[in-house]
């Protein structure tokens, strides 16, 4: 396995070093449960080896949030539309007001781009 502790920030992996044997035991143990409960015939690793590659419970929660983040400028760039930033952002800013369904809102944002796409006629450039 490939270790990743150096893309931790200082601070981090002093913290991660001076893990107390308890949480470490407690980590540990979630990681055999979760490994047997997927999948139960795998190898696993030895404490050993998981206090070295392991870089913490969550460090995926900042690359997964930093990969949507990416989709969502990729997907912008060529025009299309993130439903689910349309969702979170009629939650919070408009909450007595119903979103639209996906169809409607992917159906709206091409008319905002195409005004005369319903219209055969009219050119939409």
């Amino acid at each position: 396995m490939l270790d990743l502790s150096f893309l931790l920030p200082a601070a981090a992996r002093a913290e991660r070093v001076a893990l107390s044997d308890e949480t470490f035991q407690d980590e540990y143990d979630r990681y055999v449960a979760e490994q047997r409960l997927t999948n139960p015939y795998g190898v696993l690793m030895s404490p050993d080896d998981f206090r070295r590659y392991s870089l913490g419970s969550n460090w995926l929660t900042g690359l997964k949030d930093t990969a949507q983040k990416v989709v969502q400028t990729c997907r912008l760039m060529v025009g299309i539309h993130d439903y689910e930033y349309y969702v979170d952002h009629m939650r919070s800013q408009h909450p007595g007001a119903t979103p639209f369904t996906r169809e409607e809102f992917h159906r709206y944002c091409l008319d905002a781009r195409f005004p005369g796409a319903g219209n055969v006629n009219k050119c939409p450039c």
